[in-house]
């Protein structure tokens, strides 16, 4: 995933100058690219191969996109971009509140295991595209998650949260956890934090 620091690039979001027929080829490239890895996974998946599918030329493929990693990182970008903001009940509980941010990205991936993995592989590739499209991602995400915090909305609160989501979400990547296990970890998280709950004694 990326840092908070990260995320107000203004450089982050990419594709801002392209004409109408570039950006039906990049979208083209995109739905190849999400079919190709959806059958046959992204350690096979190759842009010559996705280039094929979409019906243009490799080296047309690759003037948009620099490797597989970067054009799987984009297309989770655009997919993150596209969710619709979370609606939060005015009288929603901080916890739920944190819930509602998370649970839409965290569902999409599950629901989608090929996608899912190859999303883990590409987005930690050291690569200038995917270092961009990474903080491009964190910023959609911490944005989702002011607007569900509504008057909780404060910046140790958003880094912690976010920190813990990336951290759940990597785990998950790895194999180590379950995605399952990302949003009640995350309500763990946020009961703990949850400003309006008990505070600790003092002594």
């Amino acid at each position: 995933m990326t840092s908070l620091e990260d995320v107000s690039d203004p450089e982050a979001s990419p594709r801002q100058w392209l004409s109408e027929r570039q950006s039906a080829t990049v979208a083209s490239l995109l739905g190849a690219g999400l079919e190709e890895v959806r059958e046959v996974g992204f350690d096979k998946m190759t842009i010559r191969s996705v280039a094929q599918r979409a019906g243009v030329t490799h080296t047309t493929a690759y003037s948009y996109f620099t490797s597989k990693a970067h054009l799987i990182a984009e297309l989770h970008w655009r997919q993150t971009q596209a969710m619709p903001a979370p609606e939060v009940p005015t009288d929603e509980s901080f916890v739920g509140r944190v819930r509602a941010a998370f649970e839409g990205p965290a569902g999409a991936l599950a629901a989608d295991p090929m996608l899912s993995r190859a999303v883990f592989m590409a987005i930690i590739a050291d690569e200038p595209e995917v270092r961009r499209l990474r903080s491009a991602v964190g910023a959609e995400l911490v944005g989702r998650l002011r607007v569900a915090l509504g008057p909780f909305d404060d910046p140790e609160l958003v880094s912690t949260l976010f920190l813990a989501y990336s951290g759940a979400m990597m785990l998950v990547g790895t194999g180590t956890r379950d995605f399952l296990e990302v949003i009640p970890r995350i309500e763990t998280v946020a009961t703990l934090i949850d400003p309006t709950g008990p505070r600790p004694a003092t002594r």
